[in-house]
């Protein structure tokens, strides 16, 4: 029988150093590979990890031993705490599982082997102690800084998402939706993919460790096809609205990224009901493990970004129709002042001119009276006739204010009858056909008919056109007006820079009308093709 040994040597009391402890680093290698084995057969998270996360595992796990045999000398100090370091990433529970395995692991070896030494029961149980204390100090110092980490990428979550509700600019947010994943998240690479005429286009790409990575992919500007019927990943997933996972190294691989071999890949739809639809990838450093809470993370991250591009799409669209509303605002009043303006010059060139010739004629009128009676009824017969023509001048200016015949006839007789007066003054065979003008107000009657007009004129104008054909109707919620003639026709892209040379001001003026009425105006024209220009006005301001 072996004679008993102690753990510390002879004089247990004050060692630092121990023959045992020795005993144990010698198969160091070997307790570090069966903690390795255990921990993968016994903890799910780990037993998912590639086999280039091993060498890692190994290494932690020689540490953590390396560390008890510390302890059992009583080389650790009181304030001694456990850094989980590159474990950060898996769930708290998983690494306190990996923790007590690899207790158990060195409690049996050392059981093993200092009972084959001969070394006291007494000891062994000292032993024990030693190594459930580590675990429990180990064990809570972990749960401390997992709970340190967590609140802080907790806080500076929440900060980004608040900086993303914030932001109003969709290519700003864009940019700072990979930067996030990247960042805040802690992901390898991010891709945002619009999704526009049922393509997926990349708008902003990163890896954190690669800075050339995503520059290159946005440079070759290309664009994928996605249909609903594909049984492609990034299909499944945007149609489905559910998030879809793949590996790096497995056969079915998302078809337009080559995700790193042992990575692990996700899909995540962003915005699926919206108008600005997108596809989100995000792809984990090889080797790092992606848990159910990150998984929560990231499909808040992407509830809120598809918020927030929502929010931003709509900021802008009411950002260009305030921006609109001024310039139309402005084009009324400028109109407004213009009409007042051509009204009383009118009003001087027409009646103030009759007026004044109607007041010197009365006046040789009543000179003649005393001197020359027969002289001076020719002369209020002159004043009679200016006057009739003052107020046939007065009618004028009133009917082009507003044609008299809208309130008589009504806007249909209205065309019709202009058309006829268009095609016998300028020799252009005019033809009408005009449906779904009842139930009018009187203020759109006249911006229909002065539109018509502004047509006519530049058809009479610029076209050269032998006939031309005037058609109303109702389609929906709309009325549409449409003037097509066979004239010479033109090229709508050169127009908006002709139009800042001041010519087709005439169409400016029917845009702008069309425009306050909450419409547009289409242009369809090719030179030598003749034109066809469409004015779309609202029904609901139509019957206003």
């Amino acid at each position: 029988m072996k004679e008993p040994k102690t753990l510390h040597g002879e004089d247990p009391a004050a060692p630092r150093h121990s023959p045992a402890v020795d005993l144990l680093r010698e198969h160091l290698e070997s307790i570090s590979e069966e903690i390795v084995d255990r921990v993968r057969r016994e903890v799910p998270a780990f037993a998912e990890m590639p086999e280039s996360f091993m060498p890692l595992l190994r290494e932690v796990g020689r540490k953590a031993c390396l560390t008890l045999f510390r302890g059992m000398e009583g080389s650790l100090p009181p304030d001694w705490r456990m850094e989980v370091g590159e474990l950060r990433g898996f769930e708290l529970v998983d690494v306190l599982r990996a923790f007590q395995v690899g207790s158990e692991v060195v409690w049996s070896w050392a059981k093993r082997l200092w009972e084959a030494e001969g070394f006291p029961d007494r000891e062994l149980v000292g032993v024990a102690e030693t190594i459930w204390d580590a675990y429990f100090r180990a064990a809570n110092s972990v749960a401390d800084e997992y709970l340190r980490h967590r609140q802080a990428l907790v806080r500076e979550f929440n900060r980004f998402l608040n900086r993303l509700r914030a932001g109003q600019d969709v290519d700003y947010l864009v940019g700072q939706i990979v930067e996030g994943a990247c960042e805040v998240l802690g992901f390898r690479r991010a891709v945002f993919f619009r999704y526009e005429h049922e393509m997926l286009i990349p708008a902003a790409a990163r890896d954190r460790l690669d800075e050339d990575w995503g520059d290159a992919l946005l440079r070759e500007k290309k664009a994928y096809p996605i249909h609903p019927l594909s049984d492609s990943p990034e299909a499944q997933a945007f149609f489905a609205g559910a998030v879809k996972e793949g590996r790096g190294d497995e056969p079915a691989r998302t078809a337009f990224l080559d995700p790193l071999p042992g990575s692990r890949y996700f899909l995540v739809p962003v915005n699926p009901q919206g108008s600005l639809k997108g596809l989100f990838y995000v792809e984990a450093e090889a080797g790092m493990p992606v848990t159910d809470r990150d998984l929560e993370m990231l499909g808040s991250f992407a509830d809120t970004v598809g918020l927030s591009l929502e929010n931003a799409r709509l900021y802008q669209e009411l950002m260009a129709r305030r921006k609109m509303m001024d310039h139309l605002l402005s084009r009324v009043n400028t109109a407004h002042e213009e009409e007042r303006a051509r009204i009383a010059r009118e009003l001087h060139d027409s009646v103030a001119q009759s007026l004044l010739k109607i007041i010197y004629t009365a006046g040789f009128a009543l000179d003649f009276l005393k001197e020359d009676p027969r002289l001076a009824v020719e002369e209020i017969e002159e004043v009679q006739q200016r006057a009739k023509d003052c107020l046939r001048e007065l009618r004028a200016i009133m009917s082009n204010l507003r044609p008299t015949s809208l309130d008589i006839l009504g806007l249909r007789e209205t065309i019709q009858r202009y058309a006829e007066q268009f095609e016998e003054e300028y020799a252009i065979t005019t033809t009408v056909d005009l449906q779904g003008l009842e139930s009018l107000s009187p203020s759109v009657e006249l911006a229909v008919f002065r539109i018509l007009q502004e047509e006519l004129t530049n058809v009479r104008k610029h076209s050269n056109a032998e006939s031309v054909h005037i058609k109303t109707e109702r389609k929906g919620d709309d009325l549409y007006l449409v003037v097509e003639d066979d004239g010479i026709g033109f090229d709508p892209q050169s127009l908006a820079a002709e139009q800042e040379s001041g010519k087709h001001l005439g169409l400016v003026a029917i845009r702008e009308r069309a425009e306050l009425l909450g419409g547009e105006m289409t242009i369809d024209s090719e030179p030598g093709r003749g034109t066809r220009i469409i004015v779309r006005i609202p029904m609901m301001v139509a019957g206003e």
